[in-house]
């Protein structure tokens, strides 16, 4: 047992090389930065899992989606659930993780990997993710998976 949550722990640590730790000049600033980091981690967990809900929490009114096999545009929160959640059907997790991000202002975005099992071997694809800092709430802006 100790030698699975020692695996683990490493695991979670190696996640976080893709943040760049700054230092803030204002406590509220550090905090708004620490909630875009754990907003993106929610999400990354959302894939791990194969779950939509989890992503979708952070969802607006209106998110744009680029998703293999599926029409690009702005989607409605309960579509864009509706898609990822059929995009996570057919293409089956094996491993997600993100490897950059950039994050200033208003804007921050991480780029990924989906790796997934088909037929009889592991593919991957890309994947970015967006959110917009909007009356003090990071928001999920977009999804592309390719």
């Amino acid at each position: 047992m100790l030698g699975f949550i020692q695996i683990t722990f490493s695991t979670l640590c190696a996640q976080d090389e893709w943040w760049q730790d700054k230092k803030y000049k204002s406590e509220k600033a550090n905090q708004k930065y620490s909630s875009c980091k754990r907003i993106f981690k929610e999400i990354a967990t959302g894939f791990s899992a194969s779950s939509v809900s989890i992503i979708s929490q952070h969802f607006s009114n209106e998110v744009y989606l680029d998703i293999i096999s599926y029409e690009k545009g702005f989607y409605s929160s309960s579509q864009a659930e509706f898609m990822l959640s059929d995009f996570m059907d057919y293409f089956k997790i094996v491993n997600f993780k993100y490897f950059r991000s950039y994050h200033k202002n208003s804007y921050a975005f991480t780029n990924g990997k989906y790796v997934y099992n088909i037929g009889s071997g592991k593919r991957e694809l890309n994947v970015s993710v967006s959110l917009k800092y909007r009356d003090d709430v990071w928001i999920v802006d977009q999804i592309n998976i390719n």
